[in-house]
């Protein structure tokens, strides 16, 4: 075990604090715009790589590198490439399949050089900042007047209303979190404030789905982090609670669910497509491809094809047409890659989770919960796969997983997990 040291925290250098904030930059902006965030990528990974190979690369914080991760990531993206082998897609179309992946890998470079909590904070601030200022936007349009000037839409000021649910439901929790750390009665109760704002706007203004999947799934995740398996119990309750006084009190939240319980049970015999009757027709489509190929699947890239064939031979009008996802991270990876490609995606989620709950800190539990709701999201859609969600997943598991010891680098005497106070 290293000693905790009594010497002054070391200052990163310039180049690393550049290659970080180029990161926190890129996943920002990834709520907004493609080009932005595309832009953001590239310089970060070119500073990384000008990191690496200067004399400044001994601040990566290699020891700590979450090699197990490493590994399974290796392994998942690994037995795509085998799918290759035997798909009877395009080569082309097979290939891109597997670079849609590629965000993954973020959490690797990610993990070299945010293992400190200088860095955690920063992107912290910056996230909640822009999601403030979305959240802001969003208020400010649900005024017809604005929203016609403007030609933007109050419920998808982000990429669109699931990411927008998705991120606010996050803020409602980092908020509550900040709030928890303060000591200051009024920045406490200003978080307090700012959580209950995001809430509303997501039980008044944004009907993403999704986001009501990830704000349930904190809640359980942060009471079980406070009191262990009776937290989990306590978490259900008040995750219940919370859901079912949503449903009665707000007319979008009860819109929303009554709207698609009616499209679950009539999609065998609406005339229109549905969004979730169209999952429920992809989902049992999709199950009958793995039926055929449990072990193997049909090969990387080969979902389309296969899936076009079953559904015209089974289905007619609207649920005869070809998709390529199923809107169901699981099945997809099951009906392409097979079982084995299941296994290999499962154990990757857990190699995920096991390093991010090493050590016991605040933030790898923050980046653990995320996870968590991510992978009951990912029932309903593909959001590792998709381009905002996947990749605001990846790097908030890759800044906040890793945690440099206490004693090393920036960390002195006094730089402990206590509850932090903004300055």
């Amino acid at each position: 075990m290293i000693a905790a040291s009594c010497s002054p925290p070391a200052p990163p250098s310039s180049l690393m604090t550049w290659t970080q904030n180029a990161a926190i930059f890129a996943v920002c902006a990834n709520l907004f715009s493609t080009a932005l965030a595309n832009l953001g990528f590239v310089v970060f990974l070119l500073l990384f790589a000008c990191l690496c190979v200067s004399g400044q690369r001994r601040q990566i914080d290699t020891k700590n590198f979450p090699v197990g991760v490493a590994i399974a990531i290796g392994l998942y993206i690994g037995w795509q490439v085998v799918g290759l082998t035997y798909t009877d897609a395009p080569m082309s179309y097979a290939l891109k399949n597997v670079f849609t992946e590629r965000k993954i890998v973020y959490i690797l470079p990610l993990a070299l050089i945010f293992s400190d909590r200088r860095p955690k904070m920063r992107f912290l601030v910056a996230f909640l900042l822009t999601s403030v200022v979305g959240m802001a936007f969003s208020f400010a349009l649900v005024n017809q007047h604005l929203h016609g000037r403007l030609g933007l839409n109050p419920a998808a000021v982000f990429r669109s209303h699931a990411t927008q649910g998705m991120v606010f439901a996050i803020c409602v929790a980092l908020s509550l979190w900040f709030g928890f750390t303060q000591q200051t009665p009024w920045r406490r109760w200003a978080f307090f404030v700012l959580a209950a704002a995001f809430f509303l706007n997501m039980v008044t203004v944004t009907p993403g789905r999704s986001g009501y999947v990830v704000i349930l799934v904190l809640i359980v995740w942060a009471f079980s982090m406070w009191r262990g398996f009776k937290g989990v119990a306590i978490g259900l309750l008040a995750a219940s609670l919370l859901g079912i006084g949503a449903f009665y009190t707000s007319s979008s939240v009860h819109g929303r669910v009554m709207e698609g319980f009616n499209e679950v049970r009539n999609f065998s015999t609406s005339l229109h497509e549905t969004s979730l009757g169209r999952r429920m027709v992809q989902y049992e489509t999709t199950l009958d491809m793995i039926k055929e190929n449990p072990i193997f699947g049909v090969g990387t890239g080969g979902y389309k094809k296969h899936f076009s064939a079953i559904a015209e031979e089974k289905y007619t009008g609207w649920r005869a047409v070809p998709f390529d996802d199923p809107h169901n991270q699981y099945l997809f990876v099951a009906a392409e890659n097979g079982l084995v490609g299941l296994a290999t995606f499962l154990f990757m989620i857990g190699m995920v989770l096991k390093y991010c709950l090493r050590g016991g800190s605040i933030y790898g539990k923050m980046a653990a919960g995320c996870l968590l709701a991510w992978c009951a999201t990912s029932l309903f859609s593909g959001h590792f796969r998709t381009f905002p969600e996947g990749h605001l997943i990846a790097f908030i598991i890759g800044i906040l997983m890793v945690n440099r010891p206490l004693g090393t680098m920036e960390f002195s005497q006094n730089a402990r997990e206590n509850p932090i106070k903004l300055r």
